[in-house]
């Protein structure tokens, strides 16, 4: 299997561990396709990734780390493609969603 169908396929079914409300699975399997995402050199994948891997941080209660990846996985998409597209909004409100609620979560 080439790289970027693994990485594909780890992201995909960290998102269905993360649906199933398996988090420790879900941040497992983000963790690898992130770190392969990197790896490659692949940014708008990595940034893609590092959206979904800051929704399992956040759920589990770790803010602080999930804002980190929300705002890195910003800056990745407004230097690659601007910020006029749907990732860039759903990654911003997530991280404006977290950042909210930092003061309240138990990192």
């Amino acid at each position: 299997m080439c790289a970027a169908k693994e990485i594909g396929t780890l992201n995909k079914q960290g998102m269905a561990a993360l649906t199933s409300g398996n988090l420790m699975n879900a941040e497992f399997m983000l963790h690898q396709a992130l770190r392969r995402a990197r790896a490659l050199g692949a940014d708008a994948f990595t940034a893609k990734i590092e959206n979904n891997l800051g929704l399992v941080l956040n759920a589990q209660g770790k803010c602080s780390e999930a804002a980190s990846l929300f705002a890195s996985a910003m800056r990745t998409i407004e230097q690659r493609i601007g910020v006029e597209n749907k990732l860039y909004a759903s990654i911003r409100r997530n991280f404006e969603s977290t950042k909210q609620g930092v003061h309240s979560c138990a990192a």
